[in-house]
């Protein structure tokens, strides 16, 4: 079954164009994350670049919002953009990502496909053609007779969810103008997919291990080098137990109080914390500071091995576990 919430917002330039705009010619489009691709979105947001946003979600929780930039600013025709998804059964969830141009009759999208990865408990995105044929698009379109276009897309490596990804959507022959299309896939779950309330526990005295860490667009050197990252402005976590996935290197849980089979490998204070590991000093900046109280802290570690078959070009990932046992069953 085809799905579709959360409308798109666009925009109807005021000049006529003279082309419709098309997929980007010459070599294959890659899906592609990273330190530029979240420098652009930023640039591309504050500049008053945006045409198009929006977004869909599924029953299960996940999530698919979209900015489309145009650069240079200022589109010169109309494109209605959209998103829908399909969820099925066991079938893997897949978004459906689409532009369309009606004074060329055509259509032009990608599929995003949500599915698992190697690591028990860890999902992946995978990019496809668009697998919609014009009489799928939402009615509202009037699109049943339009024409597809084939948008080139590269195949590349999996990718991990709450990234920025970037793909080159639409580019004018005429002007050179382009349309980047910026991408987050999320898991955030809702009254379907969340479990219900446990009875509340009983009183006891508030821990060291009860601080919440504060991860909030994290941006992360490993051994002085930048490592890519692309995480969405507004993704943060907060838990006492936040865990950093850092492809072909490992998988860390960090926590400021001792813990059976943690060590004592690093510090934290303000927005800034830094440890070492198997000879590797890995550094970690947030937009805010990590926990509310002022000073240098203790940082725990308990290390686990990188996610199998995601390269270093997938960024980093971040998130949280309620317990330890929790962290080292999705390691296995």
């Amino acid at each position: 079954m085809i799905n579709k919430t959360l409308p798109a917002l666009f925009w109807t330039a005021l000049a006529a164009s003279t082309m419709g705009a098309q997929p980007p010619g010459g070599a294959a489009v890659g899906a592609r994350t990273g330190d530029a691709v979240m420098k652009d979105w930023l640039h591309g947001v504050t500049s008053r670049s945006i045409f198009s946003s929006g977004g869909a979600g599924s029953r299960e929780g996940w999530q698919l919002v979209y900015t489309a930039i145009a650069k240079p600013p200022g589109l010169k025709t109309r494109i209605h953009t959209d998103v829908t998804y399909t969820e099925e059964a066991g079938q893997p969830l897949v978004f459906h990502r689409f532009f369309i141009d009606p004074s060329t009759k055509t259509y032009v999208g990608y599929d995003v496909v949500v599915e698992p990865g190697p690591v028990p408990n860890v999902m992946v995105l995978r990019f496809r053609p668009l697998s919609l044929r014009a009489d799928q698009l939402p009615k509202e379109y009037d699109a049943a007779g339009f024409r597809p276009l084939e948008l080139p897309l590269a195949p590349g490596a999996a990718f991990m969810p709450g990234q920025i990804i970037a793909v080159d959507a639409l580019e004018n022959p005429a002007t050179g103008q382009k349309v980047v299309d910026y991408i987050q896939v999320k898991f955030e779950p809702n009254g379907e997919s969340a479990p219900k309330a446990a009875a509340r526990p009983a009183a006891r005295d508030f821990q060291v291990g009860d601080v919440l860490l504060h991860f909030v667009v994290p941006e992360l050197r490993v051994n002085g080098q930048e490592f890519a990252a692309a995480v969405a402005a507004a993704s943060r976590v907060n838990a006492s137990l936040v865990w950093l996935s850092v492809p072909e290197r490992g998988r860390f849980l960090l926590s400021l109080s001792a813990r059976p089979g943690f060590q004592n490998a690093g510090v934290m204070e303000g927005r800034a914390l830094s440890f070492t590991w198997e000879g590797q000093r890995y550094e970690v900046r947030s937009h805010e500071a990590f926990t509310e109280s002022y000073g240098s802290w203790n940082l725990y570690v308990l290390a686990a091995p990188p996610p199998a078959g995601i390269s270093s070009a997938a960024g980093f990932g971040f998130g949280s576990s309620e317990t330890v046992e929790q962290f080292l069953s999705e390691a296995r």
